[in-house]
């Protein structure tokens, strides 16, 4: 009975827990995305100050507002992934930043969000957690597994070239960069997530690891989409960030059971 009892009362702690912390990073990043579409004084200063372009505010408070609503939401515990994986891209994402331009203390905050983001991600419930199969009667044929590991090899290819570029920054890089707005060391740290991004996807089974890296090659593509065409560059520089997102859903959406379920490995 008694241990009943306690099992009951860890249960309503850890929800408690789970609620706690995800309204706080909802909140947060609900205040965030207003304040980013809005382009308020405080956030066009800390841009400035980190080096990055102003549009970037406009990518960010969609991506958040989209966040915010399928974080809440019930169900969808696959999106939820790609939701908690995007967060977490951002805190430490802004943690590097201020590291990078000597804003020690400024660093401090994106990593609480980091870490209650991730406690959020601990802490959820069953429904929000364990996806089930991406696509019902999923069979696999020749052609499924042909098409998957060629678009996963150029994705991964992608990633993984890119982002040993990234880390090496190349004159012809650099000026890429600086020409979109963004601060030379962004290279970094888009390189580092690229390469592990590379082989999370390429290694064997971890199906959750591999959501958190589609999801980052999902958003770095895009997100080159959006600087292309907010920084006025010509529409054709749209076409390669345009053409490996397809890739990439296609390698996500491809992928054998043992990359892409759960319940396959357990």
């Amino acid at each position: 009975m008694n241990t009943l009892v306690s099992s009951a009362a860890a249960s309503r702690t850890r929800i408690i827990a789970f609620w706690l912390t995800t309204g706080i990073i909802a909140l947060e990043t609900g205040v965030g995305a207003i304040w980013d579409l809005q382009k308020i004084a405080f956030v066009r200063t800390v841009m400035v100050q980190l080096g990055y372009p102003e549009y970037i505010l406009h990518i960010m408070g969609i991506w958040k507002v989209l966040g915010v609503v399928a974080l809440l939401a019930p169900g969808f515990p696959r999106l939820k992934e790609w939701v908690y994986a995007g967060l977490f891209f951002i805190y430490t994402g802004a943690f590097a930043s201020h590291l990078a331009v000597g804003q020690f203390p400024e660093a401090v905050g994106p990593v609480i969000f980091a870490g209650i983001t991730l406690a959020s991600w601990a802490l959820r419930p069953t429904e929000r957690r364990d996806f089930g199969p991406l696509l019902k009667d999923f069979k696999t044929s020749w052609r499924t597994i042909t098409a998957y590991w060629i678009t996963t090899a150029l994705v991964v290819f992608q990633l993984g070239s890119g982002g040993v570029a990234d880390i090496l920054r190349p004159a012809y890089l650099v000026e890429g960069m600086t020409n979109l707005g963004y601060p030379v060391y962004f290279c970094i740290i888009l390189g580092i997530w690229k390469v592990l991004g590379a082989v999370a996807i390429i290694i064997p089974r971890y199906p959750r690891l591999k959501e958190w890296a589609y999801a980052g090659a999902f958003f770095d593509l895009t997100g080159a989409v959006a600087s292309h065409l907010w920084s006025g560059e010509p529409a054709t520089r749209v076409i390669f960030p345009i053409l490996f997102t397809g890739f990439a859903l296609t390698s996500w959406a491809l992928r054998p059971v043992s990359r892409r379920d759960l319940a396959a490995i357990k």
